[in-house]
C-alpha cells in the first residue's frame, strides 16, 4: 500500500530521473549538485519529495553530511520524503566515486540499506558496474543461472 501512496511515486520518479541524468552525463564532467539536483527537481510532481530535492540543491556546498541528514530526513521516518532528498544530495555530491558516495550515505544514518541503494544506483548508472572495487566483486553472491542466465 505505502509504494501506491502519490509521494512514494513521486520519490521513484526522483530516482529514476537521476539515475537517468546521472547515466546521460557519462564521458563529460559530473554536474555541480545544486544543478543537477535542479534538474531533478523539475522533472518530480509537486509535492513533499520534490520540495525535499529543491531544498537539498539550495544548501550550501560546505554543509555536513549530518546537518544535510537532519534538515533532509535520512529514513528515520520510512517514507519517499524523508528518504530520496537526502540520498540523492548523497549520490549528487559523489557522481563520480561510489565508494565514497556509499559512505557518505551511511554516515547520516537512518534507513542506511535504502538510502545506499538509492544513492548507489544513481552513481552506478553514472560509473558503470566497472568501477565497483574488485573486492566488492569477488564477495557479491552469485546471482541463480535459471533466473538470470
Amino acid at each position: 500500500v505505502s509504494h501506491h501512496h502519490p509521494e512514494a511515486v513521486a520519490g521513484a520518479v526522483a530516482v529514476a530521473v537521476a539515475a537517468a541524468l546521472a547515466t546521460r552525463s557519462r564521458g563529460g564532467a559530473a554536474p555541480a549538485r545544486p544543478d543537477f539536483l535542479r534538474a531533478v527537481a523539475e522533472r518530480v510532481p509537486a509535492g513533499d519529495v520534490r520540495s525535499g530535492v529543491r531544498t537539498a540543491a539550495r544548501m550550501p556546498e560546505h554543509t555536513s553530511i549530518r546537518h544535510a541528514a537532519e534538515v533532509l530526513g535520512s529514513g528515520y521516518r520510512m517514507s519517499a520524503p524523508d528518504t530520496v532528498p537526502y540520498a540523492l544530495w548523497c549520490a549528487a555530491g559523489h557522481l563520480d566515486d561510489l565508494h565514497e558516495g556509499l559512505w557518505s550515505t551511511v554516515a547520516g544514518r537512518g534507513d542506511i540499506d535504502t538510502t545506499c541503494a538509492i544513492a548507489g544506483g544513481v552513481i552506478a548508472a553514472r560509473t558503470g558496474a566497472a568501477s565497483l572495487p574488485a573486492a566488492w566483486h569477488a564477495a557479491r553472491e552469485p546471482l541463480p543461472l535459471a533466473v538470470y542466465g
